[in-house]
């Protein structure tokens, strides 16, 4: 797919999802381990926290996912170094250190148990 492709894509999905509330319907995705499992995976919310982030809600974003505004930086940054050719600049990659990639992997796995566990002080953590 072309960069400029890809970013009409990007645009077109952002309007999508800052127009259709995903928690009242719209054409998404169910998450594959929510229906074959029962548990939240760690991205789990974070169409319904990107919703509310596109809104300016970001209490309510991060109700749904507490990991999603470094999702979405890491995400939209890697995004912005690959389209860096359509401003006539190199692309670049993302390059995350190996300690930060260890730490992101054990946070995520960390967060996925602590969300799925049964524990009514943890409640907080599941993307409700």
């Amino acid at each position: 797919m072309g960069r400029l492709t890809a970013l009409s894509a990007a645009a077109v999905s952002t309007t999508y999802l800052a127009l259709v509330d995903p928690s009242a319907g719209g054409a998404y995705p169910v998450c594959p381990s929510r229906l074959l499992l029962g548990i939240d995976c760690p991205a789990c919310g974070g169409l319904r926290g990107t919703h509310d982030l596109l809104h300016g809600h970001l209490g309510e974003a991060l109700d749904h996912n507490l990991l999603l505004p470094a999702i979405l930086a890491v995400l939209g940054t890697a995004f912005a170094l690959w389209l860096l050719p359509l401003l006539g600049r190199e692309a670049r990659a993302l390059v995350v250190p190996r300690w930060a990639a260890v730490t992101a992997a054990a946070v995520a796995v960390a967060f996925t148990v602590l969300r799925n566990l049964p524990v009514a002080s943890l409640e907080f953590l599941a993307s409700g």
